[in-house]
């Protein structure tokens, strides 16, 4: 497995869930998913879902002291992450399936790349580097 320096304003796995590159693992070590086994993928999955409500309850925690920096921006997002926080009080477990570190590690335990490179429509995200269109996608589409 590699590790990156890129990541070092990482403190806690719940830095990550934002994004579906990396994990930090308990000695502190960034790894990259692609670069982790699968069956090690989904024991971090499973343990990130055992953890769903102590997470969600410690980022709302981390919420209490107001959005940094201030201003109107910072206030709007910070409302609107309180408010998606707190709606999944209701089933930590289903936010936590939700975040895109969790469907990355999702991918990665079935032994697939982190970001799949397919959309279910069947065409590629990229070709040649180019980013695909997919936003009239949805599951079932049949493409010709």
């Amino acid at each position: 497995m590699s590790e990156t320096e890129e990541w070092g304003w990482v403190t806690h796995w719940t830095d990550l869930l934002y994004q579906d590159e990396v994990w930090r693992d308990a000695q502190g070590t960034i790894l990259r998913l692609d670069d982790m086994e699968p069956d090690y993928c989904g024991r971090v999955r499973a343990f990130c879902l055992r953890n769903a409500e102590t997470a969600l309850t410690a980022m709302l925690y981390d919420m209490t002291h107001g959005p940094m920096p201030s201003g109107d921006v910072a206030v709007d997002g910070f409302n609107r992450e309180w408010d998606m926080l707190e709606a999944a009080g209701d089933n930590p477990q289903a936010w936590l399936e939700e975040s895109d570190l969790l469907q990355a590690l999702a991918y990665r335990s079935q032994g697939l790349p982190a970001r799949p490179t397919v959309c279910h429509c069947g065409y590629p995200f990229y070709d040649d580097e180019e980013p695909w269109d997919h936003s009239a996608c949805y599951p079932g589409i049949i493409v010709d």
